[in-house]
C-alpha cells in the first residue's frame, strides 16, 4: 500500500504543477486582457471622441440649417400678417369712412374747411363793419346824412 500511496503523490504533485501552470495562464490571460483593454481602450476612446467631433460639426450644421430656414419662414409669415393686417386696416378705415358718410357727419377734414370758409366770412364782415363805419363818420362829419351803404 505504501507504494500505491506514493505513486497517488506523485500523481497528486503532477496534477498540482498542472493546475498551478493552468492558474499562472488563467493569471496571465487576464494580465493580457487588461492590457489589451488598456491599449485598446484609449485607442477606443480616441476614436469614439473624434467620431463624436465629427458628429457635433454635421448636427450643428443640419441645426444652423434648419435655424436659418425657420427664420426665413418666420420672416416671411411675418411680412404676409403685416400685409394683412394693413389690408384690413385699409377696409376698416374705408367702411367706417363710408358709414359715416352715409350717416351725414362731416369728416375733421370738412369740417376745418367749413370753419376757414366761417373765418374768412367774419373777416369780410368786420371789414364791410369798418367801411360803412368809417364812411358814416365821414359823411356825418361833412354835414351830410349816412344812406346806411345804400344808394
Amino acid at each position: 500500500m505504501s507504494s500505491e500511496k506514493k505513486k497517488e503523490t506523485g500523481k497528486e504533485k503532477k496534477e498540482k504543477h498542472e493546475w498551478n501552470e493552468r492558474a499562472k495562464e488563467i493569471w496571465l490571460a487576464g494580465l493580457g486582457a487588461l492590457s489589451a483593454v488598456e491599449e485598446e481602450g484609449s485607442k477606443l476612446f480616441r476614436t469614439l471622441v473624434d467620431r463624436g467631433a465629427s458628429y457635433e460639426k454635421k448636427r450643428k450644421e443640419q441645426l444652423d440649417e434648419l435655424w436659418d430656414e425657420v427664420s426665413e419662414r418666420y420672416e416671411k409669415t411675418g411680412s404676409k400678417i403685416n400685409e394683412s393686417f394693413d389690408k384690413t386696416e385699409e377696409r376698416i378705415e374705408k367702411n367706417f369712412k363710408s358709414i359715416i358718410s352715409g350717416l351725414g357727419i362731416p369728416t375733421r377734414r370738412e369740417i376745418e374747411e367749413l370753419s376757414n370758409k366761417v373765418d374768412a366770412l367774419n373777416k369780410k364782415l368786420d371789414s364791410m363793419k369798418e367801411k360803412e363805419g368809417s364812411s358814416a363818420r365821414t359823411s356825418q362829419k361833412s354835414g351830410g346824412k349816412s344812406d346806411g351803404g345804400k344808394k
